[in-house]
């Protein structure tokens, strides 16, 4: 059975989740990366380990699980520790990612969406059929992103400073939502949007 696999990327804070809650509730089957990065390294997983082994004791909390808050702090500020992280998690994730798409059960819709915060970074777009990023202005970002992780403006930058900009990411994806109004219209921009992959790729 052919799935349509369609990626939703975009800067932290663009409204990604916001996109896929949308898909989701459309009937797709929908998948979050950022889910499978913390299923990969929970205690007792590979990836748990090898993390700890970098990294380790400090980085795990009492009860056992990863302090995922200081890892971020360590990685931030510093390229080579971030790099050895990837290395560890990356191939993990696609792993855990391919098979939870091939396993899953497809109802009236054969299609999947998949968050992938760091699609065009880790060159994953050619897992998928469609490819779209969602945009949103760069102060709403900063905004959100230290509202949702209770980090100062300028931690929340310069965590936007590591990824790919959102024009780079617009450039190379296949559609563009743009997020800079009401939950409703970027709701209604999702319909649209997927009423046009629709009639491109699911109907006979």
């Amino acid at each position: 059975m052919k799935i349509l696999k369609i990626a939703v990327t975009g800067s932290a804070g663009s409204g990604k989740s916001l996109v896929c809650q949308r898909f989701k509730t459309m009937g797709l089957f929908t998948l979050d990366c950022d889910v499978i990065a913390r299923q990969v390294v929970e205690p007792g997983m590979p990836g748990f380990k090898k993390i700890v082994a970098v990294f380790g004791p400090q980085v795990v909390k009492k009860q056992g699980t990863l302090d995922r808050a200081r890892l971020r702090n360590i990685i931030v500020d510093n390229a080579i520790l971030r790099k050895k992280m990837e290395n560890i998690l990356h191939p993990q994730i696609a792993t855990e990612m391919a098979f939870q798409i091939e396993n899953a059960e497809y109802k009236d819709k054969k299609a999947v969406t998949v968050e992938v915060p760091l699609l065009f970074e880790l060159g994953m777009e050619k897992l998928f059929d469609v490819t779209i990023v969602v945009a949103a202005r760069d102060m709403d970002l900063v905004k959100r992103i230290s509202a949702r992780d209770k980090v100062s403006k300028e931690n929340a930058r310069k965590m936007l400073d590591l990824q790919m900009t959102q024009d780079d990411k617009m450039a190379r994806a296949d559609h563009v939502i743009l997020n800079r109004g009401t939950r409703s219209e970027l709701f209604e921009s999702v319909d649209n949007l997927f009423d046009k992959i629709q009639k491109e790729f699911l109907t006979m």
